[in-house]
């Protein structure tokens, strides 16, 4: 009789069997990271702990603050597609963009002071605590905005590099 033959995985079955474990990982791996963080529950902001009632009287006040400036609101618009008119026409008239740009900052200095008078006579009738959320709130929108002078910032820093360099290839 012969000797019984050990029976041996062929090579191409090993590498497929690895193959399909490294892929296994990695598709695990991902989807183990793309899980996202426990969402704060629906209609809940971080940082804005106030009740109904107090996020109610700075929403009513702010809603009456633009109702008192409406006329005015809707003449900067007005002004504001003046302006986009004038720039979009056919033959470009620099005098006139730039009467249409001068009515749309008066028009848009004249909203926003009604708009803030109208805030400011409310603001005695809230609590420190309405306050101190619309405080937050306009905090909020600074850093927004401050955001995105940096970005203009670092892109006209970018921009300036770029020219300086192509000068010195130029030289």
């Amino acid at each position: 009789m012969s000797e019984p033959q050990v029976r041996r995985f062929p090579f191409l079955l090993t590498l497929s069997v690895l193959t399909n474990l490294v892929l296994l990982g990695l598709i695990a791996g991902v989807l183990y990271k793309a899980r996202p963080a426990d969402p704060p529950a629906r209609g809940e902001r971080p940082g804005f702990e106030l009740s109904r009632e107090d996020r109610d009287a700075v929403r009513q006040l702010m809603r009456a603050s633009f109702e008192a400036g409406r006329e005015s609101l809707e003449a900067r618009h007005a002004a504001e597609r003046r302006l986009v008119e004038v720039l979009s026409a056919e033959m470009y008239d620099e005098e006139a963009a730039r009467v249409a740009l001068e009515e749309l900052r008066k028009a848009d200095e004249v909203s926003r002071d009604i708009v803030a008078r109208n805030m400011l006579d409310g603001m005695g009738d809230l609590t420190p605590e309405q306050r101190g959320l619309v405080a937050r709130l306009m905090a909020g929108n600074l850093e927004r905005r401050g955001g995105h002078h940096e970005r203009l910032e670092k892109f006209r820093e970018r921009r300036e590099e770029r020219e300086r360099e192509t000068e010195d290839r130029e030289r």
